[in-house]
């Protein structure tokens, strides 16, 4: 009995093992169902606040590009809101996961938002010159005076915000993102 247990444990180890090396995106873990998040009934009546579960406080900045940007702009697009700096290491670090997966579901009404905190930056061309070298494609709306970092009250770079479509919090997260996590927290946003 013993024996057997061995062999079928190893056996499961070699079939996941498979699953996720050879198979990757056709094999059974990736076709896992993701839950999503519970549809809120009257979305216009909850509160704005930085609470999961509560309304996204309103942002008005100007983008690197010099284009005005209002976060209720974007209400019926899920959204992944990012603070970030260029001199942030993890910032760097989940910047190429945030293109791809942006790239991956902005027809699917998907925004990645990142606020550039530019008054932690050294100098004014630092986040420009960041975005150039990775080729983000995505909206960089820049907080020169830093009233977005207080009004969120970012304490750590990067901090995310996950937003659904009728603009309510779902998720928050402290800290670099990876590309899996990302995308099934995508996935997650009614």
């Amino acid at each position: 009995m013993r024996k057997f247990l061995i062999i079928a444990a190893s056996l499961l180890i070699i079939l996941l093992i498979v699953d996720r090396t050879i198979l990757k995106d056709k094999g059974l873990l990736s076709q896992v169902q993701i839950d999503q998040y519970e549809e809120i009934e009257n979305p216009e009546n909850v509160a704005v606040g930085l609470e999961i579960g509560q309304k996204a406080p309103e942002i008005q900045l100007e983008t690197l590009d010099g284009e005005s940007f209002q976060l209720s702009d974007y209400e019926g697009k899920k959204i992944l809101l990012n603070f970030w700096a260029s001199w942030c290491g993890p910032c760097e670090e989940e910047m190429p996961y945030m293109e791809k997966v942006y790239k991956e579901y902005k027809d699917d009404g998907f925004e990645v938002i990142a606020v550039n905190m530019t008054k932690t930056e050294r100098n004014e061309t630092n986040a420009a010159d960041f975005v150039k070298t990775n080729e983000l494609s995505f909206i960089i709306p820049m907080d020169p005076e830093g009233v977005v970092l207080d009004n969120y009250e970012v304490i750590a770079y990067p901090t995310s915000y996950f937003i659904d479509s009728d603009g309510i919090i779902r998720n928050k997260v402290l800290g670099a993102l990876n590309e899996d996590f990302l995308e099934k927290e995508i996935l997650r946003l009614p």
